[in-house]
């Protein structure tokens, strides 16, 4: 494959350790959503119109519950209708493995509010999106809480920072750094990361999370409340499992989830932001050009819950999911009207893949 490199990274932070964690305001608790002030340097000399941009989205903050409840509830009851539907056949019977696979699709849909529940923006009633995303997540082994405090890290350090713990595209330094075998993963990370589905997500992001260990009590304190929350979760489930000697099948069928669940979740995350990277004039431009835009069906879109609007939900993460598509569409306007670059975008989240998955593409360093 043919390598690409990325020269609009133009400026990376150079500190690193603890400095450079403090410099982030993330030393005690990830949560600060303080934007950086070393993110408001200029690296272009074409005048972005960052005061139009956040004035024109401006009254799309507002949340409402009942847009959340309803797409939380409209995908995790299919998802536990489909469980319990699988577990009526054996395991040598097809509809197992049908209802299985049909599980994972809504388990991907119902894991994706869970991105939201971190935001306070599914419901914004904390306390329901904070519990809602565990029960969710910890039957899977997915990590939750740790995961929380990793998506914050990205939000403050996409686009400025090589250590945004999400960053997906490999830089030019890593690449001619790395053994062979390693360099096979690099070229074909796209098509790996499908195979490597929802484990591969945690195991991932768990490690990670551990980078940020030492400076951060927040992630130390998610770390413990997941790896007991997993543990009771799950004993739970398979002791209840093995008293109906159907343990092999509640093995399978959680087989059955992650990967089908945690290969959308893997496809999903690499598109939006595979071979976007560097730093632009100010925060909101750095926010919206380094995330692509998918446009696509609106059966995908209820999938991704929105989140193919992804630019707009990186510069203003408060925005709620069923208002991501009226601030693109508002925000594309502003651009036009000031001569501005536009948004990323792509085609399709199957056809986009396939493109990006034809050549590796690489920061340059």
């Amino acid at each position: 494959m043919e390598k690409e490199s990325f020269s609009e990274h133009r400026e990376q932070s150079n500190s690193s350790g603890l400095s450079a964690l403090n410099k982030f305001n993330l030393s005690d608790d990830a949560a600060n959503w303080n934007v950086p002030s070393e993110q408001t340097g200029t690296t272009s000399g074409q005048d972005f119109p960052s005061a139009l941009v956040s004035k024109s989205v401006a009254d799309l903050h507002k949340m409402r519950a009942a847009p959340g409840f309803i797409r939380f509830f409209s995908t995790v009851i299919p998802f536990l209708l489909f469980i319990v539907l699988s577990w009526q056949f054996s395991l040598s019977d097809v509809w197992f493995y049908i209802a299985g696979t049909l599980a994972g699709v809504f388990f991907a849909a119902t894991a994706v509010t869970t991105h939201d529940a971190i935001h306070n923006t599914l419901t914004g009633i904390k306390w329901f999106d904070e519990i809602s995303a565990r029960l969710v997540t910890w039957p899977v082994l997915w990590p939750h809480g740790v995961y929380s405090e990793v998506h914050k890290l990205h939000h403050k350090m996409n686009g400025v920072d090589l250590r945004d713990p999400e960053r997906v595209t490999f830089t030019e330094a890593e690449y001619n750094s790395a053994h062979s075998v390693v360099r096979f993963f690099m070229r074909h990370k796209m098509v790996l990361a499908l195979f490597l589905g929802g484990l591969g997500m945690i195991a991932t992001h768990v490690y990670r999370a551990f980078g940020f260990y030492s400076q951060s009590r927040a992630v130390r304190r998610q770390l413990i409340i997941d790896l007991v929350g997993i543990i009771c979760v799950n004993g739970i489930i398979y002791v209840a499992a093995a008293a109906q000697g159907q343990l092999l099948k509640a093995f399978l069928l959680y087989v059955l989830v992650e990967r089908i669940g945690g290969g959308i979740l893997q496809f999903r995350a690499h598109i939006e932001h595979y071979g976007l990277s560097g730093k632009r004039v100010n925060f909101y431009a750095t926010q919206l050009y380094t995330c692509r835009n998918i446009t696509t069906n609106p059966w995908m879109s209820w999938l991704m819950n929105g989140l193919n609007f992804h630019s707009i939900h990186h510069a203003f993460p408060k925005i709620p999911f069923y208002n991501l598509k009226e601030a693109t569409q508002r925000v594309d306007d502003v651009l036009k009207q000031n001569n501005a670059e536009s948004l990323p975008s792509a085609d399709g989240y199957l056809r986009t893949y396939i493109e990006l998955s034809r050549e590796l593409k690489l920061i340059k360093s």
